[in-house]
This record gives structure tokens, sequence and C-alpha cells, in this order.
């Protein structure tokens, strides 16, 4: 088996340096790719692939004031027109999320973005409350 080397041509054009910066609000990002709330939890998952601080954000998992272990299976039903899915958003609530999944992205670098949900104004109100001024936040 041989091996490939990957040689610089000699006088070539240097790609120009494009800038990705993305504003929202009042924070700025270093690009505008961000993941889907919920399809990689807190960002762990998608680690043993690529650095997540390259990353505009990570936009997590919803996160709820309480547990929650979601509706018991089986979680989706075959209709005539498809399918139909309810897991029923589990998760381990706010308190874990501070205690383990927040300080996991600051502590790679990454920036991010909270997925909030709740059954009442009182739960979102409560969940959002317990943000602020968190380190790895953006």
């Amino acid at each position: 088996m041989s091996e490939l080397t990957v040689r610089p041509v000699p006088d070539a054009p240097q790609a120009p340096k494009i800038d990705l910066s993305t504003t929202l609000g009042s924070v700025t990002f270093p690009n505008p790719v961000f993941t889907a709330s919920g399809c990689a939890a807190a960002g762990q998952e998608l680690d043993q692939f690529f650095d997540v601080s390259e990353l505009g954000g990570i936009v997590t998992k919803s996160i709820m004031l309480d547990a929650r272990s979601g509706r018991a299976t089986p979680r989706m039903a075959e209709t005539p027109s498809g399918m139909l899915n309810s897991i029923g958003l589990q998760g381990p609530g706010i308190d874990a999320f501070l205690d383990k999944d927040l300080p996991w992205l600051h502590s790679r670098g990454a920036r991010a973005v909270v997925s909030i949900a709740g059954g009442s104004v009182g739960a979102y109100a409560k969940t959002t409350a317990r943000l602020p001024g968190r380190p790895g936040l953006a």
C-alpha cells in the first residue's frame, strides 16, 4: 500500500480568508454553523468526530426544569400515511445540565445556545432564570 503525500504547489495563490462571523442579538459567533436542537444532545456525541469548538454554536437538546423520562415505549406507530413519533421529550433537567453538560461544553471551548422546554410559563421562567452568567453560555 502506498502513502499519499500532499505537497504545496509552488507559487499557487492562497485561498482568501473569508469572515464567516455571525451576530445574533448581542452575541457574535465565529461562523453560522450550529447544531439543531436535540440532534446532538449537548455535543458530546460529536466530539469523537471533530473539535466542537469549530462550530458557531451547539444548540442543546431542549432542557426542562425537572428531569423527564419521556414517553414509555412503543414511541413509534405506523399509520396508512407514514409513521408517528412521540418521544415525550426526555431529558435530565436543568440541574444535571448545569452540573455536567454546560461545564463540558465550556471545557471544550464550545459556545452553548440552550434550547428550553416547559409545560407552563412558570417552568420556562424558572429554567431560564438558572442560566445567566454561566461559563460557556453564549
